[in-house]
């Protein structure tokens, strides 16, 4: 397979080369924009919804991807990589590093954070004179820690001195951010909304009023200067969105608020909308999100700096019973990269991924990347300009003990364990005994029962926990059954896109499977660690 663009770890040179934009004018703004577990439903340019008109408009104005990939696809990893252009299994981080298996293959999972020593997007960006801001959700960035220790499920956040340690603790956090390139941090989330057992009740609801302030307010305070701004929402990811807009508004991870924000659409409204259309749980939230996205694009225009803002919106990941997987619907998912003037709008099926943001960041704003800054993307900004007319030829993804090459035709998925992870039918039993001693509810009752059935389910594709991950069991293993662990999978995207019929061991596609892994091994050549056979050191 002959590349035209072939990079899978090398350092860019080409982010400078580009010069963009009418001569004479101020850098482009970036506003970067991250959403949470959206569904490609939610989308008019992929499924003809009306859920979100200001993001249909966003794409109508701008570049629509239908070939966009997350190469790791849950959360942690998937921003480790928008916030710094790298493939995650570079991470530098002590968590990741300290976790990985002994024979050297990459283990990538929740565990993939940015290290403060670490480039960012941000950190260059600011050395190059632009004003950093980062509003929202921390994952990629959980090295910096969670809430006060003193804050527990118990806790009250009517109680004055609670409400002191959240206010403190995102003081705290902004400074720390300040290492890691962001001069402004404001409404910030720890984690996820919706799994927080030792929280209080009452921060464990969806906020996007409270960032979509702070969000306001950092446009509004740079308007005559370039800045970027990192928005990550924690919509549409759990907790249920009809739960969230029910609850008391006042309180946020940063302490009570001393009034309801008025700066969107109300609740009340996102509720009578819903209802009129029969939106489904996860609707609401997109509809929620979609009035927070819309005012924060409404802000940029009313400033006049719309045609000198690059907005590029990315959901973290696919979220279609592939979420935590290198299947198509785990790591497939909407892209849409604006700049009214300069891109012109259309819809593309090229081949992108998130390792790509970075590059075209710094092209884009004429930022010229030090020699030691590694990213593994590539510069859109021709394709975007319509100077170029392709991308890649393939794209490396990576998740766990897994690896995957896409290319325009086909998938080829290795599944490859490491000999420390593997398991015998017994040690599941006893170790899922062990892991869920004293625990009740669906996660362990169905891990207990997929186990029991079928003793081959040693090792999963992410295999945090014995019987694997609720994230793989309710998805990926859940739709596919069997085939999930076969070690060699190839599939015809285009005539299977849900990559259900197994191709590797047809005779018949034994030249494809063996290209695709030729492909596969040079993008491995690139990146740390071993990986089987594919990659011996």
């Amino acid at each position: 397979m002959k590349r035209r663009c072939f990079l899978a770890g090398s350092t860019m040179t080409a982010t400078a080369a580009l010069v963009v934009g009418k001569p004479g004018k101020r850098k482009p703004n970036v506003l970067f924009i991250i959403t949470d577990d959206q569904s490609v439903d939610h989308f008019g340019y992929l499924k003809g919804s009306k859920l979100m008109p200001n993001v249909n408009q966003l794409g109508e104005e701008g570049v629509c991807f239908t070939r966009a990939y997350a190469t790791s696809s849950v959360c942690t990893p998937s921003r480790y990589t928008c916030l710094t252009g790298r493939y995650a299994s570079r991470s530098q981080c002590r968590r990741f590093t300290s976790g990985q298996p002994v024979e050297g293959q990459t283990w990538v999972q929740w565990n993939a954070d940015v290290a403060a020593h670490e480039w960012t997007v941000a950190k260059l960006l600011k050395k190059n004179g632009y004003t950093t801001g980062l509003v929202g959700k921390l994952h990629g960035l959980d090295e910096l820690g969670q809430l006060p220790k003193s804050i527990g499920s118990k806790s009250d956040p009517d109680d004055p001195e609670v409400d002191a340690a959240l206010r403190q603790q995102q003081k705290d956090t902004a400074e720390l951010l300040k290492e890691y390139g962001f001069d402004y941090a404001a409404a910030m989330n720890h984690g996820n909304m919706g799994s927080r057992s030792k929280f209080p009740k009452k921060l464990c609801e969806h906020t996007p009023e409270w960032k979509l302030d702070a969000a306001l307010k950092f446009v509004e305070q740079n308007k005559d200067k370039p800045f970027y701004l990192y928005y990550a929402t924690t919509l549409t990811h759990g907790p249920d969105p009809i739960q969230s807009l029910n609850a008391d508004p006042i309180y946020t991870e940063g302490g009570k608020l001393d009034k309801v924000l008025d700066v969107q659409p109300s609740r009340q409204e996102v509720i009578k909308r819903g209802e009129a259309i029969g939106a489904k749980k996860n609707d609401f939230g997109a509809m929620w999100l979609d009035d927070s996205i819309g005012v924060l694009l409404e802000k940029i225009k009313s400033l006049g700096l719309k045609e000198d803002t690059l907005v590029v919106f990315f959901n973290d990941h696919g979220c279609d019973g592939g979420k935590g997987s290198v299947y198509e619907n785990g790591i497939r998912t909407p892209v849409i990269i604006s700049w009214p003037g300069t891109i012109k709008p259309q819809q593309s099926d090229k081949i992108v991924a998130n390792i790509d943001f970075a590059p075209t960041i710094f092209s884009a704003c004429s930022v010229v990347k030090p020699k030691d800054y590694l990213v593994d993307g590539i510069d859109l900004m021709p394709l975007l300009t319509g100077k170029a007319k392709t991308t890649r030829d393939s794209l490396l993804c990576e998740m766990g003990h897994t690896r995957s090459v896409v290319s325009k035709d086909w998938k080829y998925l290795a599944f490859r364990v490491p000999p420390s992870r593997v398991r015998t039918p017994e040690q599941v039993k006893v170790e899922i005994k062990e892991y869920y001693a004293g625990k009740t509810g669906g996660k362990a009752g169905m891990v207990e029962k997929i186990a029991v059935a079928n003793p081959g389910y040693r090792v999963t594709h992410i295999h945090r926990f014995p019987g694997g991950d609720g994230t793989e069991l309710g998805n990926a293993v859940k739709s596919r059954g069997e085939t999930y662990f076969d070690p060699d999978q190839l599939y015809d995207i285009n005539k299977d896109p849900d990559e259900l019929e197994n191709l590797a061991a047809n005779p018949e596609y034994k030249a494809v499977l063996e290209k695709m892994q030729a492909e596969m091994k040079k993008h491995l050549a690139n990146l740390p660690g071993s990986f089987g056979e594919l990659k011996t050191k």
